[in-house]
């Protein structure tokens, strides 16, 4: 079966997929195929940044997050043993925060603003062929619930299927790594001294993430190190329980254990991914189906919100029947949207290995303790605020020299904290590099 002839069509009606269809002009006759439209019970997209929060905001559609029992997050708590401290969002810039929330509720919010828009038609379907013609993409094939092939057509084509995406490999050169794993569980009656913050715990080998999802309800993500998931039979979990409990605060350890009782240990692989997209006209790499780095600091939709903005900055007033310049304004969008991500990207690689090197971990530790700039400087990085990445090597260098006189009394780890903090940087550095298109 065939029918008429889009401009937009959008494969996956996830976050990234539903808040551009969601920012489009009311005049682009838009088709979203998404293979499952119930509502999913995930562990990822469930921290948005401050500047994740703004630039929805900018699309007009800040008013997603409203209605599903988001909490606000502050700022953070770094715990590390008995040593502990705050951060605030308002001490980097006055009004700003943070949202904590159930991923399927925002989806479900989304893809009820696209039932409301006359321009978008949304269907339930799986993506079995990008179409060609003349090396141009010029549509797709997918299958209906019932078996049905139907064949649709349209001017543009936005792939944005997700973390593991089917269809990446057909449109980039693929270099997607999985560096640990998240286990996640949902903890209630949490008695926090302070409840509007994310809360990360440093004190092992391993770094711990907890933070509000909704009322009385607290999302804590366990990093599992390694490229291997980790194994969830009974044994697995009781020596997960024993390594979790010796370094969890106090009082997060009777919710933890209790909800290891009766909820559901999600596991989910996290990714660093630099895609290079080829140069097929026709067709868009959006969200983490282009780029995604470790979610340590929950800065995927912020760079994903990112994306939107730029993309959409270049498709402004764009004819959808002029080939050449719809190329063009592709193209602008790969080459132009590197310097609204790699911050977010740097960050987040670079800190999570950080945390993996113990003395450099300390050493962080102890720089962001001292408050002041050393505080705020990092976290308007991390908020998706501040995206000057001169800025943030000058912060990355300074917790391995902060304290220069260390050169003459302690030279040796000196020096070892200079190169490991080197080793750590260069290649991620070199990542952000690449161009995105071949």
């Amino acid at each position: 079966m065939s029918t008429g002839e889009f401009d937009i069509i959008v494969i996956g009606a996830g976050v990234a997929g539903g808040v551009f269809a969601a920012s489009q002009p009311s005049g682009t006759r838009i088709l979203v195929i998404e293979r499952d439209l119930t509502e999913p019970d995930r562990i990822i997209g469930e921290l948005m940044q401050p500047g994740g929060i703004q630039a929805l905001t900018q699309m007009g559609l800040g008013h997603l997050l409203e209605g599903i029992d988001a909490q606000e997050v502050n700022g953070y708590n770094l715990i590390k043993g008995n040593e502990r401290f705050t951060i605030h969002y308002d001490e980097v810039q006055k009004g700003i925060k943070g949202i904590g929330l159930r991923n399927g509720k925002f989806l479900t919010n989304i893809r009820q603003e696209l039932a409301k828009r006359e321009n978008i038609t949304v269907v339930q379907g799986n993506v079995t062929q990008i179409l060609e013609k003349d090396n141009t993409v010029i549509g797709v094939n997918y299958t209906q619930e019932d078996g049905t092939s139907v064949s649709q057509y349209a001017k543009l084509t936005i792939v944005c299927d997700g973390p593991m995406s089917v269809l990446r490999d057909k449109l980039s050169k693929v270099n997607k790594q999985v560096t640990s794993y998240f286990m996640g569980l949902v903890m209630k009656d949490l008695e926090l001294e302070f409840p509007s913050y994310g809360h990360m715990i440093v004190t092992g080998d391993f770094p711990i993430l907890v933070y509000p999802i909704h009322t009385n309800a607290y999302r804590i993500l366990i990093d599992y190190p390694g490229g291997k998931a980790p194994k969830m039979g009974k044994e697995s979990i009781e020596r997960l329980k024993e390594s979790v409990v010796k370094v969890l605060p106090q009082e997060m350890i009777a919710s933890f254990l209790k909800a290891l009782e009766e909820d559901q240990l999600k596991v989910m692989p996290n990714h660093a991914m630099k895609n290079q997209a080829f140069r097929m006209k026709g067709a868009v790499l959006l969200g983490d189906s282009l780029n995604m780095r470790h979610p340590l600091t929950g800065g995927g939709m912020t760079a994903t919100f990112s994306d939107i903005l730029c993309l959409n900055e270049q498709l402004a007033g764009i004819d959808f029947r002029d080939e050449t310049k719809l190329e063009n304004a592709v193209n602008a969008y790969y080459n132009s949207r590197g310097k609204n991500v790699e911050t977010i990207n740097i960050l987040a690689n670079a800190l999570y290995r950080v945390f993996t090197d113990d003395e450099l971990k300390e050493a962080c530790f102890e720089y962001l303790q001292k408050g002041g700039e050393q505080a705020t400087g990092p976290l308007s990085i991390l908020s998706g605020i501040n995206r000057n990445k001169q800025f943030l090597l000058k912060h990355f260098f300074k917790v391995a020299m902060q304290h220069p006189i260390h050169f003459i009394t302690k030279p040796a780890k000196q020096i070892r904290l200079y190169k490991n903090a080197s080793r750590i940087i260069r290649p991620i550095l070199k990542d952000e590099g690449v161009s995105a298109m071949i």
